[in-house]
């Protein structure tokens, strides 16, 4: 499994929790398609922690960036560039 996959899979669960919140039923919401907009609402989750539990949703968004690029590397079957900063 790459580190893609497995991040495919942490989202996919993440939109099912967060669908399972608003009453969706197993089997019931598609997260590939997302016509709810969890997604987003994810995204607003994670700034809050970020604000509740005083980390740097700035820096936190710079790094997932960063590794993101890395896993596209990874994913297409070539060696990681550096990081930058």
């Amino acid at each position: 499994m790459t580190t893609r996959d497995l991040m495919l899979d942490i989202a996919r669960q993440a939109l099912l929790a967060r669908a399972a919140r608003d009453g969706y039923k197993s089997g019931e919401y598609v997260p590939e398609t997302d016509h709810e907009g969890y997604v987003t609402s994810l995204l607003i989750a994670l700034h809050h922690w970020c604000h509740a539990y005083s980390h740097d949703w700035t820096a936190e968004l710079r790094s997932a960036q960063e590794l993101f690029e890395e896993d596209l590397d990874e994913a297409r079957g070539e060696e990681p560039e550096a990081l930058s900063q």
